[in-house]
């Protein structure tokens, strides 16, 4: 193989593995209501957010 060829096929495999990379970052997961409820420490009803307190969301 060629130096031309192997800097050729090196750029293309950076480049595929960089656009791997963007995808997965693309698509990170975002935290529920309930994930979030549960964080600040509250506590999940059947799709509210009670808190010590009565405050809900």
């Amino acid at each position: 193989m060629n130096k031309a060829m192997r800097a050729g096929l090196g750029s293309l495999l950076l480049a595929l593995g960089l656009a791997g990379c963007a995808e997965r970052m693309a698509t990170a997961p975002v935290a529920t209501a309930q994930q979030e409820c549960e964080r600040s420490g509250g506590a999940w009803r059947s799709g509210f957010c009670e808190r010590s307190g009565g405050g809900g969301y």
